[in-house]
């Protein structure tokens, strides 16, 4: 019989793994590359509402990021993007894991480069002679994700395939260059794991990342093809090796790492109220986050205005080891403000620690906290 946890334990575990920092403060590129080594990936978006996802992630860890910060560590080769839970910083030394991901055409544009090689050739070519570029200098993406034109498709057929990598970015415009000028050479040389090994490598890195999850769920932190089924051989040769501990979280099937199941009697470790990003690696799973949090999150960016309950742009308020609430915020850039649109309380009502949680985003983004409503 598999021991069974105690939520309130499992909720500590899991939010302290998430390394959230402990007032506003300015980060080093050092640790901004600690943040994102400590997550295994951060998800990239460009919806610029409140900030992009990516760059509230990494504040709510570290604070402030410095200027140049994510280029910095494309340019010194300790960061890649690459497809994990969606598109995502990942540590370039977590590379290997996702060699033979890059083989596997992705749905968007799985056909690009069958349908136009002449156009994969001059790409490559082009860069090969005249250096890192992006879709702009062959006429721009297009008008959106599902208007791409098959320049762009083919461009983003080749960073898939690996032929090409993101070298920089210019604002959130990707520059690409070739595989072998961005990514460093131990990595791109390293032994390619078989299925097996990729796979355990990647339930490894979940674990460490989130301390506790739930089984059922486990795969999506990468997005594993055919899901827990597919890492079945993995989680059981991990238990056997006593790199990973089976419980349960009432009805749920969970693993823990080691070091997390070593702590669930341990007190609490404070975390000063925090504003989560929309995208934020602790609630990526909607049901997991349900089971885990009792908070239904809920992303309204892609509804009609009429259809949208929370906000276009909400962010979960998570205090101590609660989600007590959530807050639609909008920068309002030219007036130097961040804004709370509306709150939605799940249970009593905590202004202050909300206040809280503005002043420090607010300090992070540069901007100064508005009044909440009334």
């Amino acid at each position: 019989m598999l021991p069974v946890l105690d939520p309130v334990a499992v909720r500590r575990v899991v939010v302290a793994r998430q390394g959230f920092a402990a007032r506003p403060r300015r980060a080093t590129v050092a640790e901004v590359y600690a943040a994102i080594e400590r997550l295994g990936c951060v998800q990239l978006d460009s919806v610029t509402a409140v900030a992009r996802a990516h760059l509230l992630t990494l504040s709510a860890r570290v604070g402030r990021l410095p200027p140049g910060a994510l280029n910095a560590l494309r340019a010194d080769g300790r960061v890649f993007e690459y497809w994990a839970h969606e598109a995502c910083l990942i540590p370039t030394a977590d590379y290997p894991l996702f060699r033979l991901g890059r083989r596997r055409a992705h749905p968007w544009f799985s056909k690009a480069l069958d349908e136009h090689p002449d156009i994969a050739d001059r790409i490559l070519a082009d860069i090969a002679a005249s250096g890192p570029t992006s879709a702009r200098a062959y006429g721009g993406a297009g008008s959106g994700y599902w208007e791409w034109t098959p320049t762009k498709r083919v461009i983003e057929a080749l960073w898939t395939r690996g032929d090409l990598a993101v070298a920089t970015r210019r604002g959130f415009e990707r520059i690409y260059d070739l595989s072998e000028r961005v990514i460093p050479a131990a990595a791109l040389t390293a032994p390619e794991p078989d299925d097996e090994e990729l796979q355990m490598g990647q339930v490894r890195r979940t674990l460490r990342a989130r301390g506790v999850v739930t089984r059922m769920r486990l795969a999506d932190y990468y997005r594993v093809a055919g899901g827990e089924r597919t890492l079945r051989r993995s989680i059981s040769a991990l238990v056997e090796g006593g790199e990973a501990v089976e419980a349960r979280l009432g009805d749920w099937p969970v693993l823990l790492d080691p070091a997390a199941a070593a702590t669930l009697e341990s007190p609490p470790t404070p975390v000063t109220p925090v504003l989560l990003c929309p995208f934020d690696n602790m609630i990526w799973d909607r049901e997991e986050t349900a089971r885990i949090f009792g908070f239904r999150h809920a992303l309204e960016i892609y509804k009609r205005p009429h259809e949208r309950i929370w906000g276009y742009y909400v962010l979960p308020l998570l205090v101590g080891d609660r989600i007590v609430g959530r807050v639609d915020l909008k920068s309002d850039r030219a007036g130097g403000l961040l804004r709370p649109l509306a709150v939605h309380w799940e249970r009593r009502p905590a202004r202050r620690a909300l206040e809280q949680a503005l002043a420090r985003l607010a300090h992070a983004l540069e901007l100064q906290p508005a009044p909440l409503p009334s």
